[in-house]
């Protein structure tokens, strides 16, 4: 009986010595080294359906292209690097029930175009260039972002003196904000686990928004390592990512507010565990929402508005 014992035994221990190395738990960190370039191509559609407005219903349909370069400028001893990224190119296209108009910097249009896509080359076009400097930790948490200020003030300045104009410097100045910006780039260098994972884990992170339009909303993303493909140098973190969004706090009292409805997302990350960058990032959104506006005779008029968004983001060299 003994020899039979120790066999069984040998045997058991075969067999957890043959379990495959994806079932056990690794590290999921970013890797910085001086001196590397990565660039990203990131394409954002978002399709606007509005009901109850003053014209009635439509539609608006918004595509945004950007090629994104992001520099190591430095590593610190612990591992922290600074990161240099800024937008090489962009093109936007904006069908409205008015028509079309489209702007792409690798063109830019001349003095005798629409005033309206003028006004795009200034916004859109003022960004190319420009670079934000980010301190990052290893599991992509944005600990610093400077330069915001330096493109707020170069777009501004560059802005037509007419009331449309401070509309659109109220919403750079927005989306260049504190929170905007790391909410952003969390999304799209999504945060990384604590610890080690294994196929099946989850774990979390939040990022919140606040403007006197919105209020401030919290998202909550949820990651879920599905599997990981490849081995060695090859191995690819394939995770599962979902999204709620919730209205923690309501918005302002000026003249447009917006109620948010049952937003949420979903989408996918593929991550290069040896080299430690994302390879490409995926995500589905809708966000349903009521915005009530005070017209200038003090009527207020109400407009539903469901947004949906697809995010793609790879790595092209």
């Amino acid at each position: 009986m003994k020899p039979r014992s120790t066999s069984l035994i040998a045997f058991l221990l075969l067999l957890a010595s043959a379990a495959p190395a994806r079932a056990q738990a690794i590290p999921l960190r970013y890797m910085w080294t001086q001196g590397d370039v990565l660039t990203y191509k990131m394409v954002v559609r978002t399709t606007s359906n509005i009901s109850g407005g003053p014209q009635g219903n439509g539609t608006v349909d918004q595509t945004m292209s950007q090629t994104l370069k992001v520099t190591v400028s430095a590593v610190a001893p612990d591992g922290t690097p600074i990161l240099r990224q800024s937008i090489e190119a962009v093109a936007v296209e904006i069908t409205t029930p008015m028509g079309k108009m489209a702007y792409d910097s690798a063109k830019p249009p001349g003095a005798d175009a629409d005033p309206r896509v003028q006004s795009m080359a200034k916004t859109f076009g003022g960004l190319v260039g420009e670079a934000l400097s980010v301190t990052v930790a290893s599991n992509g948490t944005v600990r610093r972002i400077d330069g915001a200020q330096r493109i707020i003030d170069k777009i501004v300045k560059d802005l037509p003196r007419d009331p449309m104009a401070g509309g659109m410097a109220q919403n750079i100045k927005q989306m260049f904000s504190e929170d905007a910006l790391r909410t952003s780039l969390e999304q799209s260098f999504s945060r990384l686990p604590e610890g080690p994972v294994k196929p099946g884990d989850t774990w979390t992170s939040q990022q919140s928004l606040g403007a006197d339009a919105i209020g401030k909303i919290t998202g909550t993303s949820t990651f879920t390592l599905k599997a990981i493909e490849g081995t060695g140098d090859a191995a690819v973190a394939r995770i599962g990512v979902t999204l709620t969004l919730k209205q923690d706090v309501p918005p302002g009292t000026g003249s447009m507010s917006m109620k948010l409805g049952n937003a949420k997302g979903e989408g996918e990350l593929l991550f290069h565990i040896g080299k430690g960058r994302v390879e490409r990032n995926s995500m589905r959104s809708e966000m349903p929402s009521t915005i009530t506006m005070r017209g200038p005779d003090g009527a207020t008029i109400t407009m539903q508005n469901d947004t949906k968004t697809t995010m793609t983001m790879e790595l092209v060299k």
